[in-house]
C-alpha cells in the first residue's frame, strides 16, 4: 500500500476532523426553556401595611409560579459566548384577612417578565457536558395590582414600573447531538419592582430546556 496515499488521507481527514471541531465550539444558537419562578413576597411588609392603617391582620402568600424563557446568542469559542432572551415570571400573590379593627379582606398579584442581555463564561468538562456562569441586565417591567373587600364594598388600585437591574446564572449544558443540547439553569434577577409602589423583590427562575445550534 502507498503509504503516500495513506498520509495524504490522514492530513485530509485530520483537517476535516480540526473544522469540524471548531465549528462545534463556535455558531448561533436558540433555546427554550420552562420551570419554576420564585419572588420574595414579606408577608410581615403587608401585615405592616394594614396595621399602619389600625387594622390587624394575617396574610398567606404563594411566591412561586410556572415560568419559561426564550433565548439566542452567539458563542464566540469553547469559553466565551453572549446572549439575549425574554424571560416570563409568571405571578405571586398574597392574601389578607383583617381580623381586628374592622372586616374584610385584602389581594395582591404581582406579573414580571424581563428582556436580558448577557455573557456566559463557558468551562468545558467533555466534549458533550459543560458548566457555564451567567452575567448580564435584565430589562423588567413589574405590574402590581391589589384588590380590597370590605363592608364599603370593593377597592382596587394598580400599579407598573420598569427598570433595569443586575442578573446572575450558573448551569449545565449536555450535547446529545451536535445540533440539540438539554440546558438546565438556575438565574436570579436582582431587585425588581419600586419599594414605594409595587414592592421590591429579587426574581428566580429554575428552568430546564432545550437548546439548538445553527
Amino acid at each position: 500500500m502507498n503509504t503516500r496515499i495513506i498520509t495524504a488521507a490522514l492530513l485530509v481527514t485530520g483537517g476535516l476532523l480540526a473544522g469540524q471541531a471548531v465549528a462545534a465550539d463556535q455558531g448561533g444558537y436558540v433555546g427554550f426553556a420552562i420551570g419554576q419562578s420564585r419572588a420574595n413576597v414579606d408577608k410581615g411588609d403587608i401585615d405592616s401595611a394594614f396595621a399602619a392603617l389600625g387594622l390587624g391582620s394575617t396574610t398567606s402568600v404563594d411566591e412561586t409560579d410556572i415560568g419559561f424563557k426564550v433565548y439566542g446568542g452567539y458563542q464566540f469559542n469553547r469559553n466565551f459566548a453572549i446572549e439575549g432572551g425574554y424571560t416570563d415570571f409568571g405571578k405571586a400573590t398574597s392574601h389578607t384577612i383583617v381580623t381586628s379593627g374592622g372586616s374584610g379582606t385584602g389581594d395582591a398579584e404581582w406579573k414580571a417578565w424581563s428582556i436580558d442581555l448577557s455573557a456566559l463564561g463557558i468551562l468545558p468538562l467533555s466534549d458533550q457536558f459543560s458548566l457555564f456562569g451567567r452575567g448580564g441586565i435584565s430589562l423588567w417591567n413589574l405590574d402590581f395590582k391589589f384588590t380590597a373587600i370590605g363592608p364599603g364594598g370593593i377597592g382596587i388600585a394598580s400599579e407598573s414600573k420598569s427598570g433595569v437591574s443586575p442578573l446572575l446564572g450558573i448551569g449545565a449544558t449536555f450535547n446529545f447531538t451536535p445540533q440539540f443540547a438539554l440546558r438546565a439553569e438556575f438565574e436570579r434577577h436582582f431587585s425588581v419592582g419600586d419599594s414605594d409602589t409595587t414592592g421590591k423583590s429579587d426574581l428566580d427562575l429554575i428552568s430546564l430546556g432545550l437548546q439548538f445550534r445553527f
